[in-house]
């Protein structure tokens, strides 16, 4: 997808212009882990919910 960039080092981390999300394995807990970071919280929602909504998917 153009714009956005894509790192497997620790998990996924994807990075766009205005936001970014970290979705990883928890090293203690049989869970996933997910960080989003974005320019504001209507963003942050938004992709939180996209992300979200895969996984569950």
């Amino acid at each position: 997808m153009p714009g956005l960039t894509f790192d497997e080092l620790d998990g996924l981390t994807v990075t766009a212009a205005d936001w970014w999300f970290n979705l990883r394995a928890s090293n203690t807990e049989p869970l996933l882990r997910l960080n989003v970071e974005a320019r504001d919280e209507e963003t942050m929602a938004k992709v939180r919910d996209e992300v979200l909504a895969i996984v569950r998917g």
